[in-house]
């Protein structure tokens, strides 16, 4: 009977922790669709110096601020305005559970107004803020 008790108490402590894993990489992945929505809601509204808040600290050492901007700019003029965005995929990429960083990689359906596109982003998560690494459009 004793171990009767064991067994059950084992599964039931096996099947909560999955649980637990389960429900974490939902909220991660719900977090990231969060951030990127809010991307492109700032994007939509032409509010580009809002759009920093949502890049990681790294963003800009592979392209200047000036550069991102005009291309963002340029990609408005070329395609019209964002009409919607719809979430295609996400996963988790790395994880570094040492210094609590995870990488995640979203890809996303833009329709434009001349045009619909697929865009991917690298998202970063540093304990637990999500930003923005990359965009790749």
């Amino acid at each position: 009977m004793r171990n009767l008790i064991v067994i059950i108490c084992s599964i039931f402590l096996f099947v909560s922790c999955k649980e637990t894993k389960n429900s974490r990489a939902l909220g991660d992945e719900n977090a990231g669709k969060t951030l990127i929505g809010w991307y492109y809601y700032n994007l939509g509204e032409e509010k580009y110096d809002d759009l920093k808040q949502y890049l990681d600290e790294d963003f800009f050492k592979t392209t200047t601020e000036e550069a991102f901007f005009t291309k963002l700019k340029q990609r408005e003029g070329e395609l019209g305005h964002i009409v919607k965005a719809v979430f295609k995929e996400g996963d988790m990429t790395e994880e570094n559970k040492k210094e609590k960083i995870k990488e995640f990689e979203f890809e996303y359906d833009v329709q434009y107004e001349k045009k619909t596109t697929v865009e991917k982003f690298k998202l970063i998560k540093r304990g637990d803020e999500f930003k923005i690494a990359k965009i790749d459009f």
